[in-house]
């Protein structure tokens, strides 16, 4: 069995992922002017990390966001065979670039590792879980370490928002309000962390990954809804066999009604394995679009929740996609027992 044993996080309501859950769970939102502005000169309204430079934009932020919880989140894992996994905003400009410059920003931290990082944004987990199980469970690694980085503070982001019209505005409600987020957990083998002194806070439970054929450029309609339908099934297959439901679903909805309408028919095609009663929770509607740190901050938020004893329900769907039409999704576990 595969275990969650450590998560952090960085958001705009916390610098921590305990100081994260907790805010989130109260409700608290995180928008406010900042110190970008729109076409018109205007202030953008957005969620950011308060205490990092304003200045700082682009990759040299990326990096900046990443370094604290990365630093933390690997703390135990200084001399063990660990492999690392980051992602960044699918679309990036530069992309190349800048995963590697934040791949080496993180191989710094952890010079033992071996670091990767993608431009795979929302979906990146799907694609990166099953071959991250199948090198813990036969050994070939002792620990892995997966995460997301993102951030709209950044001139070139808020003008490609606002060309393509979906920057939030009052008067522009079907948008996304510019945010930042970086999230890491630490997986490993339950036997490994319980010789490591570890106590694990979730397990894995299943995960699936698909592709949408709508997508913001196109008029598929995203009622079929095909590609998370088929990454929501694949993951809770193990709950169907086994006649278990989850009463908490994440998801990286933001105020976008296409994105809406697509997990709308999700959910109706989800009824039986979905708790009664159950708790939905969007965080980027709260704290902003979250990119490349949704998923593994949706795991972070779990996990946190039942350290702390505060989570809705035992058992958690996560779900997220890409605007080019990657979906995943995740099913995770209390391992605090009652």
């Amino acid at each position: 069995m595969i275990a969650v044993v450590r998560v952090e996080a960085c958001t705009a309501v916390g610098l921590t992922a305990r100081q994260t859950g907790f805010i989130l769970r109260a409700g608290f939102p995180a928008m406010s002017e900042s110190a970008l502005a729109d076409e018109a000169g205007e202030p953008v309204t957005m969620a950011y990390v308060p205490t990092i430079d304003a200045r700082i934009c682009g990759i040299e932020r990326l990096c900046a966001l990443a370094k604290a919880p990365f630093d933390k989140v690997t703390e135990p894992f200084r001399t063990t065979r660990t492999s690392v996994h980051v992602s960044i905003d699918e679309g990036y400009p530069g992309a190349e670039l800048a995963c590697e410059v934040v791949r080496g920003s993180l191989a710094r931290i952890l010079t033992r590792a071996t670091v990767t990082a993608d431009a795979r944004g929302e979906a990146s987990l799907g694609a990166w879980l099953p071959g991250a199980t199948r090198a813990l469970e036969a050994r070939q690694t002792d620990v892995a370490i997966f995460g997301g980085v993102h951030s709209d503070h950044d001139p070139a982001a808020i003008a490609t928002l606002q060309q393509s019209g979906r920057l939030f505005a009052p008067d522009n409600l079907d948008s996304r309000i510019p945010g930042e987020a970086v999230a890491f957990c630490a997986l490993m083998r339950v036997d490994t962390a319980s010789r490591a002194g570890l106590t694990p806070l979730a397990y894995i439970v299943g995960s699936g990954a698909a592709h949408e054929r709508a997508k913001p450029d196109n008029d598929a309609p995203a009622y079929e809804a095909f590609g998370m339908s088929a990454a929501v099934r694949s993951a809770t297959k193990p709950l169907v066999d086994t006649g278990r439901t989850a009463g908490w679903m994440l998801t990286d909805l933001t105020n976008e009604m296409r994105r809406q309408h697509e997990w709308q028919a999700v959910f109706m095609r989800s009824q039986k394995v979905l708790g009664n009663p159950y708790y939905i929770d969007s965080p980027a509607q709260r704290i902003g679009y979250l990119g490349a740190a949704a998923m593994p901050l949706m795991v972070v938020m779990a996990a946190t929740a039942w350290e702390y004893g505060y989570a809705p329900a035992p058992v958690a769907l996560a779900m997220a996609g890409t605007d080019g039409g990657a979906r995943a999704a995740l099913v995770l576990e209390t391992a605090f027992k009652k």
